[in-house]
């Protein structure tokens, strides 16, 4: 499961940098809860929150294929992938709360890489 702990903390260290983002937006709108009016605020929360509402699923399921002995070079790609693309994304809805092609290419590459590992359990599973 080293694997997947990397994967894991690296995502986790992302979601602390955002968060940790979020909250000093907070304090210099001043406000504590909500998004209030500020349109930096509200594009520092959906950056955090869109990985965390994601990234679980992504994370269990690489654990789940290395506990099924996949090849070690396969799972360090979907995880650096993954990692990458959740960057990407969170980059891109921070600099504008119009679609950017950083927003574009994390969010496609996150339902990518979550597919192929559901693909890829699936047919797991069935062999």
């Amino acid at each position: 499961m080293e694997i997947t702990l990397l994967y894991t903390s690296l995502i986790a260290v992302l979601a602390v940098f955002l968060s940790f983002k979020t909250g000093l937006v907070r304090g210099k709108t001043n406000t504590m809860l909500g998004e209030g009016d500020s349109s930096e605020l509200l594009q520092s929360m959906r950056a955090f929150g869109n990985l965390v509402e994601y990234a679980p699923l992504a994370l269990i399921l690489l654990a789940l294929l290395e506990m099924q002995n996949l090849d070690a070079w396969k799972l360090h790609m979907l995880g650096s992938l993954y990692f990458l693309f959740r960057i990407s994304h969170a980059y891109g809805i921070s600099i504008s709360r119009e679609s950017t092609p950083y927003r574009l290419v994390g969010a496609i590459g996150n339902w990518i890489i979550i597919l192929v590992m559901a693909i890829y359990g699936i047919y797991t599973y069935i062999i």
